[in-house]
């Protein structure tokens, strides 16, 4: 084991004092300063270079001394020191050399490291992502799965609340079919039992027709308290009265005094539509009374007073619900409605819903059956003399065709028949049998054959046999028809004899 060198040196130096008040060149001059060889060795110095240490103290202090005090110049010191100072120099390039070989040695080899760490991570990241992707497709199956089965699920609930729904629906069907069937039945039971009393068909359409009457007295009526407006009706209702007196059979005059009524009745509806609807309402109730006074005179004059209807209806349309609706309302058996089904009314009561005129009006007392029959019965001629109008030559269709006739005729055969019916059938018959036989020759011959056979001999005969004449007249043109095959009609004109 060596012993570390040790630096020995017996002699003592004195510094001088750089702070003295004495000159410091002065001093240095006279100071003599002979050195002496230094007893270091090779080994020391390199020892001492080694270590970065001056090799010399004495030298050191030169140094610091020449540094502060140019003048004390030493060239062997400064060569020295130069030496010195280059061998550092080159200790340290080497020492830096060394260093960065070493260094560059030491990147070389992480570079190498560093390249197989990286294969082999790039290896690693391709099974990563391999399993990665595998635990990816994994977990994407689980979710499609997971959806599939919410899908499934969704899609079973769905198809269950559809068919709760439709069970659902299909009940309440059942059930409201089950109700319209018993409310059907409970209806068809009580339509039976007023049918027998009230054809529900024919009500229908007369509340229909007379909506214009009720529109009349709501509207029109309340205006009559008016001064100028009562006038003005006055005025022209004038003419209203004398024309319908003078309808006569031949068609020529009844297409005179149909044009005069139409150019008079639609000149007042240009000065006010109120004043139209009250010339309507009274023309409508004028020529209702000339029917009824018209045809009790005379039967064919049902023929030309329906033609005259017939064309004013074709003209003004509003006129034909004022006319059905007066006309209905004042023959209930145009419906037919017998008004008997009540129990609780009383015989006056019902008399008086059928219209029973009053024969003594300060006595109330009522006309006979066969007088308010008489009476109904020019109406009911005049319903189907107007079914059955045929149109002149380049003259309008008829508004109020036959079928209605053969509507009202089904209707009353299909009720029991009353009293007065064989009265009204017959005057109905004596006036449409010819039209009805054209229109629908099939059905009328059958109906013609039931009432013949099966309602006639139901017809029932009044107390004092009032309605008997018509029933046996009833015989006697269905027994002639079957006979001829030709209906015996009321003609449409007076014989040349009357005339």
């Amino acid at each position: 084991m060596m012993k570390p060198d040790r630096i020995t040196n017996n002699i003592v130096y004195t510094v001088p004092d750089l702070d003295s008040d004495s000159d410091s060149e002065d001093s240095l001059d006279a100071f003599d300063y002979t050195p002496k060889p230094s007893e270091i060795s090779d080994r020391q110095k390199c020892s001492l270079i080694r270590l970065g240490c001056m090799y010399n103290a004495l030298d050191e202090y030169r140094r610091s001394v020449y540094s502060q005090n140019p003048k004390s110049y030493d060239q062997q010191f400064e060569a020295n020191l130069q030496e010195h100072l280059q061998q550092l120099q080159k200790e340290k390039e080497s020492l830096i050399k060394s260093q960065r070989e070493q260094k560059e040695a030491e990147l070389q080899k992480l570079k190498s490291i560093l390249s197989e760490l990286n294969i082999s991570s790039h290896d690693n990241d391709t099974d990563e992502d391999k399993a990665f992707e595998e635990e990816l497709k994994k977990q994407r199956k689980l979710i499609d799965d997971a959806i599939a089965a919410d899908k499934k699920r969704l899609e079973t609930a769905a198809a269950e609340a559809k068919a709760k729904a439709e069970k659902e629906k299909k009940e309440k069907e059942e059930m409201e079919k089950k109700d319209k069937a018993e409310k059907e039945k409970k209806e068809a039971m009580a339509k039976q039992q007023q049918s027998a009393a009230t054809s529900i068909e024919g009500m229908e359409e007369y509340k229909k027709f007379y909506a214009k009457i009720e529109y009349y007295k709501e509207k029109i009526k309340p205006k009559l308290k008016e001064d100028a407006f009562r006038k003005q009706c006055f005025n022209a209702k004038m003419a209203i009265n004398r024309t319908v007196t003078q309808l006569q059979s031949d068609h020529k005059i009844v297409y005179e005094k149909y044009e005069f009524l139409k150019n008079h009745i639609l000149g007042i509806k240009q000065q006010s539509n109120e004043a139209f609807e009250y010339m309507l309402n009274h023309l409508s109730k004028v020529f209702l009374a000339q029917v009824k006074q018209e045809i009790h005179a005379t039967a064919f004059a049902a023929y030309f007073l329906a033609r005259f209807a017939y064309l004013m209806c074709s003209a003004i349309p509003e006129f034909l619900d004022y006319l059905m609706g007066r006309l209905i309302k004042r023959c209930q058996y145009l419906i037919p409605k017998y008004h008997d089904d009540d129990p609780s009314l009383a015989a006056d009561e019902i008399r008086s819903r059928l219209r029973y005129n009053y024969a003594n009006k300060e006595k109330k007392i009522l006309e006979s059956f066969l007088e308010h029959a008489e009476n109904q019965r020019c109406y009911v001629m005049f319903y189907g003399a107007l079914c059955q109008t045929m149109p002149d030559p380049g003259q309008p269709a008829n508004p109020f065709p036959i079928k209605h006739a053969w509507i009202w005729l089904a209707r009353v055969c299909n009720m029991p028949p009353r009293e007065v019916t064989p009265i009204l059938v017959l005057g109905f018959l004596e006036i449409t049998t010819v039209r009805l036989l054209e229109a629908y020759p099939n059905q009328t011959r059958k109906l013609l054959h039931l009432i013949h056979e099966a309602i006639g001999p139901m017809y029932p005969v009044t107390d004092n046999q009032d309605n008997l004449s018509s029933i046996k007249q009833l015989e006697m043109f269905l027994d002639n028809y079957f006979q001829t095959g030709i209906p015996k009609c009321i003609p449409e004109t007076l014989p040349p004899s009357v005339k």
